[in-house]
């Protein structure tokens, strides 16, 4: 049977969130439940291939939970930068790309109101 190169990261992946579970544990000192001491009997029945499986699944979702968690950081980090370019350019009277869109959305309206009101008044002199 031939596995998967991404089956082996993810279960790398998987063992590093056991472990990483095992720690939090640890470090906040959480007892295991009667839950928890099942799960870990039922993973010690199984044999290495399912074992593998379950870790290779564990890996892959947590992948993906980091992988969003990575995300989101990177777009509140952008949020951040992007708000202090703006005030640091409006102290500095400079105009921003916002400021110039805002603007050309504007003057379009206002030439469309000008081409609707002088069409008007070329129907009305006829």
């Amino acid at each position: 049977m031939a596995i998967e190169l991404d089956k082996i990261g993810y279960a790398g992946i998987g063992l590093l969130a056991k472990m990483q579970d095992t720690i939090e544990d640890f470090i906040e000192g959480r007892e295991k439940d009667e839950d928890e001491a099942e799960v870990l009997e039922d993973d010690q029945s199984k044999d290495w291939k399912e074992r593998f499986e379950d870790l290779s699944e564990l890996g892959e979702e947590r992948y993906e939970e980091w992988l969003d968690k990575g995300k989101e950081e990177r777009e509140k980090i952008s949020d951040r930068i992007k708000e202090r370019t703006n005030k640091v350019f409006s102290e500095l009277g400079l105009v921003t790309k916002e400021d110039l869109e805002e603007l050309e959305a504007k003057i379009t309206k206002l030439q469309r109101a000008i081409k609707k009101a002088t069409t008007q008044v070329k129907k009305t002199d006829k």
